[in-house]
């Protein structure tokens, strides 16, 4: 699927058809796949945040506001969780995370065409035209700002 493809199925709203192709040469993301799907390693090229679904949709909405949102998947389950996909924070900025946030070392099952909704899906896809994830630092800002009320 070309860039200019991939784009119009995510207009066209729903889920996107992404492949494995797609992952690896429309966003740059070290995917590998086989027979059950498509999967990334995060922690090393890509990192994660999980928090729980309320608080995420808080959080990507001031980051939305702000500009910066980037991709997030869902995992539903009994207590659904959102992972928003970030850059891994340069060596010696780690600092502690917020409460009800945890990092992502794991390797994650990515949406395809194949993939059940009730076993992951994007909450927010990523764009071949904006390929650049959010860098962690700011996430972990908008997680703080949620929680403690400093919405400017």
């Amino acid at each position: 699927m070309t860039a200019a493809e991939l784009s119009t199925t995510l207009a066209g709203g729903g889920t996107p058809a992404f492949d494995v192709h797609d992952y690896r040469r429309g966003l740059g993301w070290p995917a590998d796949g086989d027979r059950f799907g498509v999967y990334l390693e995060l922690g090393r090229d890509v990192c994660g945040l999980r928090m729980r679904a309320g608080l995420g949709a808080e959080v990507q909405w001031w980051l939305r506001l702000r500009m910066l949102a980037g991709p997030v998947l869902a995992t539903p389950a009994k207590r659904t969780e959102w992972t928003f996909l970030v850059q891994p924070a340069p060596d010696g900025a780690r600092r502690p995370l917020p409460p009800g946030v945890e990092s992502v070392e794991a390797l994650v099952l990515l949406p395809t065409e194949q993939t059940p909704e009730e076993v992951t899906h994007w909450v927010t896809a990523p764009t071949p035209e904006h390929a650049v994830l959010p860098q962690a630092g700011s996430v972990i800002g908008a997680v703080r700002s949620v929680l403690y009320g400093h919405r400017f």
